[in-house]
């Protein structure tokens, strides 16, 4: 699925205050999927296991040292990403 068919909405879910890494992570999951609201859930999927545990994200990437990301900031991040892609995914 190429990027440019995305609305509006899921260009601010990646534009938001993200990590570089997670922006590639979420970015990278585009190939998975045919369309938007495919990649939404599985970007929703991905971003439930991050805000389970944010710290295994965080030191996996070695996020606090590279760009200042903690886990509690991380958490932030994706609560905050996955409101906004819950608010733009169509229902199954």
């Amino acid at each position: 699925m190429d990027t440019d068919e995305f609305s509006e909405m899921a260009r601010v879910v990646f534009a938001a205050r993200i990590s570089d890494t997670l922006k590639a992570d979420l970015g990278a999951r585009n190939s998975r999927y045919g369309n938007e609201d495919d990649w939404l859930r599985g970007v929703l999927k991905f971003l439930k296991r991050i805000i389970e545990d944010p710290g295994a994200y965080v030191a996996y990437w070695n996020l606090e040292e590279e760009d200042g990301v903690n886990a509690a900031m991380m958490r932030e991040i994706a609560l905050e990403l996955s409101r906004r892609a819950k608010e733009r995914c169509d229902p199954l």
